[in-house]
């Protein structure tokens, strides 16, 4: 016999006063959601029900992320009583009687999305209706009254565009700034611990590439934008990372991304997890690339140099935010070389134009939180916690730090041997490579677990990058390897964090520095190529400018 909710609450250990139900579409919803509820952290009054309200029919990922952090979800039907829901969606509130709170699914009121959705649901949108997605009588009002009980919005800018479309609907929307945006502006001063984290030094840049979805956005428009930044783009001058929208992942499958990216992400691409990172890698990057996404806007409001690869001016509502982005950001030319056109992006770059995107975005910056408190305390009809209401900065969950299986595995390497003590090198992830632009005078330096047999017969380095799990056996994989392999100059392993690189005549070295220890097998190949012998190599080398202790 099914247990019901009254005698599941008999036994519950905490009796709370109010009850909210988070009304949740797919993982772009719930990551939103996820800003909002951390209002209520700390209140024992306070009790959250998580639901998939079936208005997407295809959630995917969404049972994962709700196990991920503890959620356990219930049903639709549900005959507990609440006292307030909260959604980032309008579709599926229909049968809701708990009085709902809408907050923002991005930046509000940007894009402008014609075919209609689901038919026959209250919430319906009419085909071809050319208001920005959102902003629409259809979508916020049920028989001339509005279905939610406040409206959240982070602009005075949007409640003018929604008294001008659904007054009805105005008349409870509130607003309180952008929360979001806020949670990006406290991660700033986190900045070095989340470049630490992509894997960046301090000389580097990092270049945030980020797509929204559909198919007229960058990805869908220009997939080939991400090849061509890894092989124009020398691997230790520049970190680029992608940010894909959460509905790419789950149209797709993750299996399917990691499919299409697994070149890329061998060739140097950090590919950003899709329900966290975003904030942190936009606020460790020194430029970005993207399109009519608010994921862009938001990084270009926080003062990044911005350059668009794919805008679609039609799907833009001409009076947003984003379209105050196209005004201002660079278009990327991809039949151009493409590191002078981010170079003049960056030198042209301006306060002014970061600080009217942001006076664009919210009318209450680093406020969102404690109005947005203030507001579902209110609806719930209580007082507010003593505590501040906090706003977390981004964590570093699922960026790469010191994981090598984003690192490069196969390099096209150029160098110059200066002097005695003096060695600077290009890198250029191989993969990615045209075979016209290769360097004439290059040698190749491939991965030991790189999954392509050509590129390990052909290189003139073989490096094993997991050497410390080897532990006394990388001795032996050093030998091996260049016994086996004939055209192979030098064998390299990764250990202890320093690189110990073995000579065909069986000379070895170990060179110990701070920066990417695979590096220094491309420094002792040029110090040979250079007539040099390895024992004249100086114990305290220079490598790309960085002292290496040789030994």
């Amino acid at each position: 016999m099914a247990t019901s909710w009254d005698d599941r609450s008999r036994f519950e250990t905490i009796r709370p006063r109010r009850r909210v139900l988070v009304v949740v579409d797919n993982v772009t919803a719930m990551t939103r959601l996820l800003d909002v509820v951390d209002l209520f952290e700390g209140d024992f009054r306070v009790s959250l029900d998580f639901v998939w309200n079936r208005a997407d029919p295809q959630p995917n990922g969404l049972a994962e992320l709700f196990a991920a952090k503890g959620v356990f979800p219930v049903q639709p039907e549900s005959p507990r009583e609440y006292q307030l829901a909260i959604t980032a969606g309008h579709s599926g509130l229909h049968g809701i009687t708990a009085p709902i709170l809408s907050v923002p699914h991005g930046i509000r009121y940007t894009k402008i999305v014609p075919e209609a959705r689901k038919p026959g649901s209250p919430e319906a949108r009419k085909p071809g209706s050319p208001e920005a997605f959102g902003l629409s009588s259809d979508l916020l009002l049920a028989d001339g009254r509005p279905i939610s009980s406040a409206i959240v919005l982070s602009h005075d800018e949007q409640l003018a565009r929604l008294r001008a479309v659904a007054p009805a609907a105005a008349k409870v929307a509130v607003v309180t700034g952008d929360p979001c945006y806020d949670r990006l502006r406290a991660s700033v001063p986190w900045r070095p611990r989340y470049r630490r984290a992509l894997g960046a030094d301090d000389d580097q840049t990092v270049i945030a590439v980020s797509s929204t979805h559909r198919n007229d956005s960058l990805l869908g428009e220009v997939c080939e934008l991400y090849e061509r930044l890894l092989a124009e783009l020398p691997v230790d001058d520049f970190r680029v990372a992608a940010i894909l929208h959460p509905h790419i992942w789950y149209e797709h499958g993750p299996h399917q991304m990691h499919r299409w990216l697994a070149p890329h992400r061998r060739s140097g691409l950090v590919v950003v997890p899709p329900e966290q990172g975003w904030r942190a890698t936009l606020v460790a990057a020194d430029l970005l690339i993207g399109d009519h996404g608010s994921v862009t806007a938001y990084g270009a409001a926080l003062g990044l140099p911005t350059s668009l690869a794919a805008f679609p001016e039609s799907s833009v509502a001409p009076d947003s935010a984003v379209a105050l982005l196209a005004s201002q950001a660079g278009r990327l030319d991809l039949g151009q070389s493409l590191l002078p056109q981010l170079r003049k992006v960056a030198a042209e770059h301006t306060t002014e134009k970061s600080a009217a995107l942001h006076r664009a975005i919210t009318s209450y910056p680093d406020e969102a939180a404690g109005r947005l408190r203030a507001l579902c305390y209110s609806m719930l009809g209580l007082t507010e916690p003593r505590t501040e209401p906090g706003v977390p900065p981004d964590t570093t969950a699922g960026l790469p730090a010191e994981d090598w299986s984003w690192r490069p595995t196969a390099m096209h390497v150029t160098g110059v041997v200066h002097n005695g003590r003096s060695i600077s090198l290009d890198r250029y992830a191989a993969e990615m490579l045209p075979q016209a632009r290769i360097p004439r005078r290059s040698h190749l330096v491939v991965a030991a677990h790189h999954p392509g047999p050509r590129l390990r017969a052909i290189a003139d380095v073989l490096v094993l990058t997991d050497g410390e799990s080897w532990g006394q056996h990388a001795e032996t994989w050093l030998r091996e390897t260049i016994s086996a392999h004939p055209g192979l100059q030098l064998a390299a392993a990764v250990h202890d964090g320093a690189c110990v690189v073995r000579t065909r005549g069986g000379d070895q070295v170990r060179l110990a520095g701070t920066g990417d220890p695979v590096l220094y097998a491309s420094a002792v190949f040029e110090w040979l190529a250079a007539g040099r012998e390895l024992a004249e190599l100086s114990p305290d080398v220079n490598v790309n400018g960085r002292p290496v202790a040789a030994s």
